[in-house]
């Protein structure tokens, strides 16, 4: 169970959109004995949340040396330089957030690096509070992470690179600024360490996701395993829709609200997202579950592959900006179109991908609509 943390005191843990009023819940109905190294949670350790999360501290750890050069020596160049970094931990994040379990779970890592959903605009009221007040306390990366999850991520990072004032960190005249965006990057590189200690070999939740026993905690089977990996991918898909893209589409082209999407002010919207599929791209592909199910059901991961690519090419291939695009015509019709995709592979994943491992999947309502 994760432990508590004062971080999520000053601000409520995020809860499902009310679109995604169900949880997916797996009940293992069948599963085999799982030699170490020989399953899908040794597969996927290896090969993709290891590299993935090696890759997600890179890339904070670039993006705080980057922000901490713009402090040191404020230019429009610097700048760009700090933007940079910003978007490329956006997309490690987005590739490595589909693992929403273990140590992801704990500590409310989540949360604490990207606070989302926000609808009530916490996190730009706490940002915009802090940076107006020139807290000192919130220029260290250690005492970051023990204030509000608003002020600790990447939807607070992203309006101090690029939110209002932010063109005054090229000129030096937002030195305050500077520290607290250099120091919000910290933490996100703290929180990336603490990740991959977390998914280190050795460890016992890598034991037990890698070759899980009757004796080890949280997984003991690997239908378990398999049971995490399925909730994983359906979660991640419906969070990238539900969450993120049909709140600012609305219900018509006149309800469309861009500024209801995530980091809009960077242009990043469509760029998370398109990691966060590749995420779920790349762990169904290490999963290996095309020669782990019954030869008549093979077909079933490569259907949700070309479904998710489908997807991520019609995300790729939109233009506008994502502030005006849910409501330009032709970029809106890619988004809904991509909606619909995805929609289809979280179904196919809960169903027919959980059917073929042997999983039993039904839905329970969550609190907090």
């Amino acid at each position: 169970m994760p432990g508590s943390h004062p971080a999520l005191h000053s601000a409520p843990v995020r809860q499902a959109p009310k679109g995604m009023a169900a949880a997916i819940s797996i009940l293992v109905f069948a599963s085999t004995a799982q030699a170490a190294g020989d399953g899908s949670g040794a597969r996927i350790t290896d090969k993709f949340a290891q590299p993935a999360f090696a890759e997600l501290q890179r890339a904070a750890a670039a993006t705080e040396q980057e922000i901490g050069a713009l402090c040191t020596a404020p230019s429009a160049e610097a700048l760009a330089k700090a933007q940079g970094a910003f978007a490329e931990l956006v997309s490690a994040w987005g590739k490595a957030s589909v693992l929403r379990f273990g140590p992801l779970a704990d500590e409310h890592r989540m949360e604490r690096i990207y606070f989302w959903p926000d609808p009530r605009g916490i996190a730009l009221r706490q940002v915009q509070a802090t940076i107006a007040g020139e807290d000192e306390s919130a220029t260290s990366s250690e005492n970051l992470a023990q204030k509000s999850a608003a002020l600790q991520g990447l939807p607070a990072l992203e309006f101090a690179l690029y939110g209002s004032g932010a063109d005054d960190l090229a000129g030096g005249a937002a030195a305050y600024r500077c520290r607290f965006a250099e120091a919000i990057a910290g933490n996100i590189a703290s929180i990336a360490n603490e990740l991959l200690a977390g998914w280190a070999d050795g460890t016992d939740f890598t034991d037990a996701f890698t070759a899980p026993a009757a004796d080890t905690e949280p997984y003991r089977s690997a239908g378990e395993v398999d049971a995490e990996i399925v909730r994983a991918l359906s979660t991640q898909l419906r969070f990238v829709h539900e969450a993120q893209l049909l709140p600012a589409l609305g219900a018509d082209i006149g309800k469309a609200r861009g500024k209801r999407a995530p980091l809009w002010r960077s242009e990043l919207t469509f760029v998370l997202a398109t990691a966060q599929l590749d995420g779920v791209r790349d762990l169904l592909n290490a999963a290996g579950y095309e020669s782990a199910v019954a030869e008549e059901t093979s077909w079933v991961p490569g259907a949700i592959l070309f479904e998710i690519g489908t997807a991520r090419v019609a995300l790729d291939g939109i233009e506008t900006v994502p502030s005006d695009a849910f409501a330009d015509e032709t970029a809106r019709d890619k988004i809904a179109f991509a909606g619909f995709t995805i929609e289809s592979a979280a179904a196919n994943i809960t169903e027919k991908l959980a059917a073929a491992l042997g999983l039993i999947v039904g839905f329970n309502a969550l609190d907090g609509d």
